[in-house]
């Protein structure tokens, strides 16, 4: 798309000509980009991710749309959570904290508003950051990844030994920016820190992803050790690797990211007691941390549900005497009490949780009668009621398993073991799968 952008005001022109005189590169604000919620005017703009979007992108952008009440309020599309998650990727890749993510994201919204800007509107600025030409070429500027590292350089650069962490974030914005508007960037910082806590945990929260690639893996521990299959994407794993032993002390681990740092952990109990490992990534975790008692009753059902009450932790979920519980996570391997959902679960198979209907809230699947039934979170700890999606499932039932994203469309997977086969359904959003895909025999040991 192409339309005429709001050029600058006489008075703010001669600011930035003032600005552009320091020996280092600035970046350049552009303040008429908005005016309330909607923009006054747009560029041209190229895609934050070469994949393009996801379902969960757009998904996402409706759950933020109702939350956010800043400049960004009704104004998320798929295509700005894209953007969005390749700069919090870039982040969390790089090893730092949250903090940063949020830090980056307010500044790209006070810039572009999530817009990968490829027209030089203001003077020679382009991109997510508006970075002039002494921040990289025109193609390292339009690569949200490099242009986002750019921004961090400079910002550990002005705020050595992590004091980034303590520091007010409208100040670090514009330590790094240098912008004529400094007052723009800390009113924003409330949205930003929403849009990351519902990014930060999209990969580990849903499925297993213990080399933090993006791509769901298969693990199991029924050997004594654990083991993992890296998904390599296109539905396709790696070989089996192996890490540690004595996990036969253990109920059958889950996965989700119990410490928010985007990767994911491991959980289990053993005499009572929750366990977790937090994940290092490249398939390997620290020593477990223990987090109390309490367990016994929901060891052999225990599953990850998501994120069920919208506050970007990662939730989990157990029956016991046919009732749902589920536990909220507050991030820090930490759970709140529990959440009583009520009786009448005895006839289902142990839950797994994933998004089934891909608008970002965790669902519940289980299986009765050879039906696979799923119940739709609402927020708020709610779920809708079941939604049968057809019979054939009772050879997978004991195995089924929430697998992520093994095939890069956005949308939750489904695995299960029959007769020592591996299948897998890739999903299609609103509660549906496509057809089964064989993996091949040899999984018996394992499941």
């Amino acid at each position: 798309m192409s339309t005429t952008f709001v050029r600058r005001a006489a008075t703010a022109a001669a600011t930035f000509a003032a600005i552009l005189t320091v020996a280092s590169p600035a970046y350049a604000s552009i303040p008429n980009v908005y005016s309330g919620p909607q923009f006054v005017a747009a560029a041209t703009t190229a895609a934050c991710d070469s994949a393009g979007t996801t379902g969960r992108d757009a998904s996402l952008a409706t759950q933020l749309n109702s939350s956010l009440s800043a400049k960004m309020k009704g104004s998320m599309s798929a295509y700005r959570v894209s953007c969005a998650r390749e700069v919090v990727d870039a982040v969390r890749d790089r090893g730092l904290a949250s903090r940063a993510a949020v830090i980056a994201i307010t500044t790209v919204i006070v810039e572009t508003g999530l817009q990968n800007i490829d027209e030089e509107v203001d003077h020679d600025s382009l991109g997510l950051f508006q970075q002039r030409a002494g921040w990289g070429t025109v193609a390292q500027r339009l690569n949200p990844r490099t242009a986002t590292n750019a921004f961090l350089d400079k910002m550990l650069r002005e705020y050595p030994n992590d004091s980034w962490k303590t520091a007010v974030i409208g100040d670090v914005c514009q330590a790094v920016q240098v912008s004529a508007f400094p007052d723009r960037y800390q009113p924003q910082a409330g949205d930003a820190q929403k849009i990351v806590n519902a990014l930060w945990t999209t990969r580990a929260a849903d499925g297993a992803d213990f080399n933090d690639d993006g791509v769901g893996d298969i693990f199991s521990t029924a050997t004594g050790v654990i083991t993992i299959w890296n998904g390599k994407g296109s539905n396709n794993f790696n070989g089996a690797v192996t890490y540690g032993r004595g996990w036969d002390a253990y109920s059958r681990p889950i996965s989700g990211d119990f410490n928010d740092d985007g990767v994911s952990d491991l959980a289990a109990t053993s005499n009572g007691q929750l366990h977790i490992w937090n994940g290092r990534g490249d398939n390997d975790f620290t020593a477990d941390v223990v987090t109390g008692p309490g367990w016994s009753p929901y060891a052999a059902t225990l599953f990850t549900v998501g994120d069920i009450n919208g506050d970007g932790h990662t939730d989990i979920g157990a029956v016991s005497d046919g009732t749902l519980y589920t536990w909220n996570g507050l991030g820090n391997n930490k759970f709140g009490a529990a959440v009583v959902h009520g009786a009448g679960w005895s006839p289902y198979t142990r839950p797994v949780g994933g998004d089934f209907n891909g608008d970002g809230i965790g669902d519940i699947a289980a299986v009765a009668d050879g039906e696979l039934h799923i119940w739709n979170g609402k927020g708020s700890n709610n779920f809708a009621a079941d939604v049968v999606t057809g019979p054939g499932w009772s050879p997978y039932a004991a195995s089924l398993m929430d697998l992520g994203d093994i095939n890069g469309d956005g949308h939750t997977d489904l695995g299960g073991i029959g007769s020592g086969t591996l299948y897998t359904w890739n999903g299609l959003g609103a509660n549906k799968f496509g057809a089964a895909v064989v993996h091949g025999a040899g999984w018996s040991p394992y499941f």
